[in-house]
């Protein structure tokens, strides 16, 4: 984040002699980046870059504090002098304080709440140099009291509001989550309807404010203006987030809130707001302080050992240098023989995480230019290769095995999801879709692949995609094989959606066994072991009797099958078409299996094919399983050469045409001992499956 600087503000705070540009220097080194400097009118300017994880540095106090610990730890001469106002007295000027009712329905939503009433308020412009201060920050000054706002929002890096207090109706302010269909027209002007969810405050009639962001017109301060409400509070910065992604509209105050606020700064900021109150607008205190803080935050304690200190920094430093950079900075210490026991300020409870958090703090403000430049010694750590290396090595293999590659949109339309067959609800769905063609992340890439084939399914050899697969193939342009690695997005509550890297096919005019070959094609490449089992439940996009679940090590990794007739309708396909998709995350985190060498048989085998009439139910894995186990030990292999289906085979029939190889490591198998064998698997088939053999 880029945040504006005026020198002239910077100094009130860092009481320093030195030049702008010294200054600059020694900030960039060991601190945020002075990115550039410029004048705009008398006013030098700071443009400063602040990471995003130094929350407490998104003011000019903040960098003012950072300047003056910089300074001290180069021995060039600096005070911090801190914000008049800090610790006002707050008690009411009046004998009869206003009253004003708050509920706050979550405490997450809020964990600390603070506001006062003033009255009395004279609203005119403000003095000359909030007005100019303002302006070299890039906020337009408007009068005197919301100005006080965006004046102390720079300042402290606190964002707060005012409110006229006679627009709050019923004197009563609820703070809690939007409802759906609410809206609210912010300062600007603009209505916002509003996701569910949004932290919002409403008064006894209607919306007023949508908190973190921007306030409501209804309860703007005006000319008219007599008694002003001013609260300065801290907002769950998920949902202040949340709310901005949702609406597209971010603020000054929402790019604060969003990163987290110091809850111990909240009061200092409003006593300050009320002190400059007094000061431009002649405010009187008119309520009791309102201060709803029902989990105080909690200091964090680290201890921090002087050797380790000293071997990340690869020098030996004095432990006094050490103990008095983490005071500059705001840390308490105590000091022990070997250790320092370090409590960090408030508002750094966010970024200091470890005792090396700390090493960095002293690294970085005795300067990283003055430790020793030296390359680390030791091994090299090892590190996992990326996937992308196995995920370009199958592609090629994919290439070889007759597929054309496609890349389709990751994000789809409403009709696309709906022929996914998966809801809404349980799909991830863009906030701000650029069209109704791309609204939501897709669940699955069958259906693209889909779409692919259906719009080239008319086209002439000539057309590239149809040419290719016509070249590839004796199947014609109908005869299409694709195939897409991408990712997909499945939604998971209070998460970021689960993405998977997914292998998906699709063979349009294919049957099982070749669409079965190709997986097992892939398996093998891969080097993973696999096996096929029954759909453990319906598939939305897959029939149930050609299909079935890929596993591996007992995990399904993926599906294969042939794609159901009212999905082929809906995309106008009319052949027979075969889709898998397998998911490549799993997979790569399986063990692959080593290859195992198996000696070149020094005799020829003897080869005879059987032909079986069987229920056409009986799963072809079964009888090979059978023929195996009836064969042994001569049988070496058994192929399915053929799978025929009539009606003169009888109802619910099939034909198989099975193709033994038997081999022997002695010799050639005559062939008494074949035909023995060969009657002795088809006597088995004949009891075990009732099968009609072909003799």
């Amino acid at each position: 984040m880029n945040i504006s600087v005026p020198v002239s503000w910077l100094r009130e705070y860092v009481k320093t002699d030195i030049t702008a540009k010294t200054l600059a220097n020694a900030l960039s080194l060991s601190g945020p980046s002075v990115e550039k400097i410029e004048k705009r009118g008398n006013e030098l300017i700071f443009e400063l870059e602040v990471t995003t994880n130094r929350t407490d540095a998104y003011s000019i106090f903040g960098i003012a504090r950072e300047s003056n610990a910089i300074l001290n730890a180069q021995s060039l001469k600096s005070s911090l002098v801190k914000p008049g106002g800090l610790n006002l007295n707050l008690d009411p000027d009046k004998s009869k304080p206003l009253l004003l009712d708050i509920v706050i329905k979550d405490k997450n939503l809020c964990p600390r709440f603070t506001a006062i009433i003033v009255d009395n308020i004279k609203i005119q412009p403000s003095p000359a140099y909030i007005r100019n201060r303002l302006s070299a920050s890039g906020i337009r000054a408007i009068n005197n009291i919301v100005d006080i706002s965006n004046y102390i929002m720079l300042e402290l890096g606190q964002p707060m509001h005012t409110f006229d207090f006679d627009k709050i109706k019923g004197a009563k302010m609820t703070l809690r989550k939007s409802q759906k269909g609410e809206s609210i027209k912010t300062l600007d002007g603009n209505i916002h309807k509003l996701p569910e969810g949004s932290i919002v405050i409403e008064d006894s009639e209607r919306l007023i404010d949508l908190c973190g962001i921007m306030g409501g017109l209804n309860s703007t301060v005006s000319r008219r203006t007599k008694r002003v409400l001013l609260f300065t509070q801290a907002y769950n910065a998920q949902a202040i987030r949340k709310t901005t992604q949702a609406l597209a509209f971010r603020t000054e105050a929402a790019s604060r809130f969003e990163k987290g606020i110091d809850l111990e700064g909240v009061l200092p900021a409003l006593s300050r707001a009320v002190y400059l109150a007094k000061q431009t607008a002649g405010a009187q205190i008119a309520s009791e302080l309102i201060d709803i803080y029902p989990d105080k935050q909690k200091s964090k304690t680290f201890r921090l050992n002087f050797n380790k200190l000293n071997n990340y920094l690869g020098i030996n430093l004095e432990q006094s240098k050490s103990v008095q950079i983490l005071k500059s900075l705001g840390f308490q210490t105590k000091q022990n023989p070997n250790q320092i026991v370090v409590t960090v300020p408030s508002w750094r409870t966010q970024d200091i995480e470890s005792d090396v958090d700390l090493i960095e703090e002293i690294a970085r403000i005795y300067g990283y230019h003055k430790l020793p430049s030296k390359l680390p010694t030791g091994e090299t750590p090892q590190t996992k290769e990326s996937d992308l290396k196995e995920v370009i090595s199958l592609k090629n293999a994919l290439k070889y095995l007759g597929l054309t590659e496609v890349i389709t949109y990751s994000i789809i339309s409403k009709n696309l999801l709906k022929v996914s067959k998966r809801s809404e609800k349980n799909s991830v769905e863009l906030t701000n879709p650029l069209t109704e063609e791309w609204q939501f992340m897709r669940p699955t890439i069958i259906p693209s692949l889909l779409k692919v084939i259906s719009e080239n399914r008319h086209l002439s050899p000539s057309a590239n995609l149809a040419r290719l697969a016509a070249e590839r193939a004796p199947g014609g342009t109908s005869d299409i094989r694709l195939f897409e690695v991408a990712k997909t997005y499945l939604p998971q509550k209070n998460n970021l959606p689960k993405q998977d890297l997914m292998l998906a096919i699709c063979l349009a005019d294919a049957n099982f066994y070749q669409a079965k070959g190709v997986v097992e094609n892939i398996c093998n490449y891969l080097q993973r072991k696999m096996t096929f089992a029954k759909l453990s439940k319906n598939h939305p996009l897959l029939g149930q009797n050609q299909s079935a679940e890929i596993k591996s090590t007992d995990e399904i990794i993926g599906t294969i099958g042939a794609v159901k007739e009212e999905i082929l309708n809906q995309f106008e396909i009319s052949t027979k078409t075969y889709a898998i998709e397998i998911n490549l995350t799993k997979i790569y985190q399986l063990p692959s299996s080593l290859p195992q060498y198996h000696p070149i048989p020094k005799y020829p085998p003897v080869i005879e094919d059987i032909s079986a009439v069987v229920a056409t139910v009986l799963p072809l894995e079964e009888i090979i399983d059978e023929v195996k186990k009836s064969g042994t030990p001569l049988i070496n292999k058994v192929d399915v050469v053929d799978i025929f289906e009539n009606e003169k085979l009888g109802e619910n029939k099939k034909s198989v045409t099975l193709r033994l190889t038997f081999q022997k490591t002695s010799g050639t198998p005559t062939l008494d001992e074949a035909n023995q064998v060969k009657e002795k698997i088809i006597s088995h088939l004949e009891k075990t499956f009732r099968a009609k053999v072909r003799k």
